[in-house]
């Protein structure tokens, strides 16, 4: 269990300095990671967990900027996703799922990137907001990484980067919060593989320390910057899921 929890608290580490940051990270650092020491249910059960503080932390910090008029557009379509993909866990095996999940967020992500005007999507667009909430709760609840999905959002739309993330965190929140008690109704029963209550407060510790980290690396960085490193991460994500379902 010692190793087990190193493990736990390098990841969340590294996650919440990564979400300060760029708005993702907790969830593609330590998703995968835990996953693999406790289990895909557990894994993905204790992410939407620790998620739920680590974004709201983030969340209060940034409150200022976030864009409440794309929030509830964006969690009215994040509801309506998560419910199919409580139902999808049950009936469809696993490995297909994060291959698939895997493989539609690389190629959006490819064609994000496309640098021409006929990707641009209104930041007004009401039907993007909606569907981007959709996707981002449907593999919230699925993998426990929604982030991928609204970084594409922001990148089609050209949303300036630091209000993206201001408003990505509180979106975050609503989203881990809505995986759990989706399971709940849906499952029953939710699995933590059995965490002891001290890996759990130290873990939450973990997590105000990473944002404080994250603060300070934060100041130095562009928004340009900012916005290519959560790419990489989405990508990274993406990859992952790929592998664990291959695997």
């Amino acid at each position: 269990m010692i190793t087990v929890a190193l493990v736990l608290l390098v990841a969340v580490l590294v996650g919440a300095i990564l979400q300060r940051i760029t708005g993702m990270g907790l969830g593609l650092v330590a998703g995968p990671v835990l996953s693999v020491a406790l289990g895909p249910a557990a894994g993905v059960t204790v992410v939407n967990g620790l998620s739920v503080v680590n974004a709201a932390n983030n969340a209060w910090a940034v409150r200022a900027r976030t864009d409440w008029h794309r929030f509830r557009f964006l969690i009215g379509g994040l509801v309506v996703g998560s419910v199919p993909a409580a139902f999808v866990v049950t009936a469809i095996d696993g490995p297909w799922l994060l291959v698939t999940v895997g493989l539609l967020v690389m190629a959006a992500l490819g064609v994000s990137m496309l640098n021409t005007a006929k990707l641009r999507v209104s930041d007004e667009s009401r039907t993007a907001m909606i569907v981007t909430g959709v996707a981002g709760g449907f593999m919230s609840t699925l993998v426990g990484i929604a982030a991928p999905a609204f970084t594409i959002y922001a990148r089609i739309t050209r949303w300036d980067y630091r209000d993206f993330v201001a408003t990505l965190h509180p979106v975050i929140l609503v989203a881990n919060a809505i995986s759990f008690v989706v399971k709940i109704i849906v499952l029953t029963h939710i699995d933590t593989g059995d965490l002891p209550v001290w890996i759990w407060a130290v873990a939450l510790v973990t997590i105000f320390v990473g944002a404080w980290f994250g603060d300070r690396l934060n100041d130095r960085m562009s928004s340009e910057g900012m916005r290519r490193l959560a790419t990489l991460l989405a990508f990274a994500g993406a990859a992952t899921l790929l592998i664990q379902g291959i695997v």
